[in-house]
């Protein structure tokens, strides 16, 4: 039951974005004269426009994708269905944005011709997990053997996306129009899972339901343009449910287009996958009060429902980690930290279980220890930092380039021996 599922960087709620507002709608195609109706536009293959040799470069790349012959949009921002039906061997993907966006989206490295050989169905990895009822959480995915620490457990492509300002731009009428066509346009293995996806709540109608399936399960996955941000809906990630102590990290690498779910810690067979909607290190009280409004549930996880002493400690040590991360991130000379802290709060992230994050305690040990001039015990944490960032968190981060950085030249590190005093 994944309800507006959005990475922690995301400002505005999804839940937020999609309030109906009823916008005029017109129908461009990369061709103009093309257009046989305001409201429709030929289906035809997604070319540039320019003729030059960047031009045609381009067209080869394009060529797998196409013009699903709906658009929507007003002014300069005109939306339209694309489709690639060979994508991820034959699996498909369908993205609401423009043409100008499809174009640069279309040359990454993940959507070249070259890679898009189709599997025959009895060739595909049997995956390590199954959907199964949970008893007050609809669907989940349980683990069907043991799944050692790190291991990769899922890579999927999206089925849908969809461009950010298709959501702040367009009515929930023509947004519902155009992922109907989204849909339409997958392979029907890949649309029928989909369309079982959780819509939360009743849906008045088929364009409701499918409105509701993008709002209840996507998650935002990047600027792949290079100017706006994505949704993105998946169908096996989606069957991933809620815990304040998760399982599982997940992370959307940029490169193969594929979200990526892992795990934390050893899993046993028969134990269920889960992954974090909301911020875990936040009072229990926060989590419950956000949990709710935004995702419509009451968190019952081991956390949440343990006893009120132990409640009480596990806020307290929350309580520990936001004051840590304020004295370790002061980098001013008045500031009082120091490599002990930093060790104390690498044990509490443990203590509280949330391994997927513990790369931040590991980054603030390395730099505490580098700001000393303990080059030993600053590599010891940035190696950890580089491992667990590389693993969980994706690659091109500055973090990792930091902690690269230290491990390559302590002594040329910008924080080399900051916390010394001069006598």
């Amino acid at each position: 039951m994944l309800i507006f599922l959005l990475t922690f960087q995301a400002t505005v709620a999804l839940a937020n974005l999609l309030e109906p507002h009823q916008e005029p709608l017109t129908c461009p195609v990369p061709n103009p004269l093309h257009i046989l109706h305001p409201d429709t536009c030929v289906t035809s293959n997604v070319v540039p426009t320019k003729n030059s040799d960047a031009s045609n470069k381009a067209g080869l790349l394009l060529k797998n994708w196409k013009s699903s012959g709906l658009c929507r949009g007003v002014r300069a921002d005109k939306f339209c269905v694309f489709s690639n039906p060979s994508f991820n061997h034959g699996e498909g993907v369908s993205i609401i944005t423009t043409g100008k966006s499809i174009s640069t989206i279309a040359t990454r490295p993940a959507f070249r011709a070259e890679n898009e050989k189709i599997f025959e169905p009895k060739s595909k990895p049997i995956p390590p997990y199954r959907e199964v009822e949970i008893v007050g959480k609809d669907i989940g995915l349980v683990a069907t053997r043991a799944i050692r620490a790190g291991e990769l457990i899922m890579a999927r492509t999206p089925a849908i996306m969809v461009n950010e300002k298709v959501i702040q731009a367009l009515g929930k009428t023509a947004i519902s129009e155009l992922l109907i066509r989204a849909v339409e346009e997958l392979p029907s293995q890949h649309r029928e899972t989909l369309l079982n996806l959780s819509t939360h709540s009743t849906p008045s109608d088929y364009g409701d339901k499918i409105y509701r399936i993008l709002q209840t399960n996507s998650f935002r996955t990047g600027y792949h343009d290079g100017n706006n941000p994505f949704y993105s809906l998946f169908t096996e990630v989606s069957r991933l449910n809620h815990d304040c102590r998760p399982t599982c990290a997940y992370h959307f690498d940029h490169t193969d287009f594929r979200h990526k779910v892992l795990a934390v810690r050893d899993i046993t067979a028969g134990e269920e996958l889960t992954i974090a909607y909301y911020d875990p290190l936040q009072p229990r009280s926060v989590r419950q009060e956000k949990l709710q409004h935004e995702w419509g549930f009451q968190c019952s996880c081991a956390r949440c429902s343990a006893d009120a002493s132990s409640i009480a400690e596990s806020d307290e040590r929350v309580k520990k980690i936001h004051a840590l991360w304020k004295e370790l991130d002061d980098h001013s000379s008045e500031s009082k930290a120091s490599p002990e802290m930093a060790e104390l709060l690498v044990s509490l992230y443990e203590e509280e279980g949330i391994l997927g994050r513990i790369n931040e305690a590991y980054y603030r040990a390395a730099i505490e220890y580098i700001g000393v001039g303990d080059i030993a015990n600053a590599t010891k944490y940035a190696s950890l930092c580089v491992d667990h960032g590389l693993r969980f968190i994706g690659p091109d981060r500055p973090f990792i380039k930091s902690m690269q950085d230290l491990i390559a030249n302590p002594t040329g590190h910008p924080k080399w021996e900051f916390r010394v005093k001069d006598v």
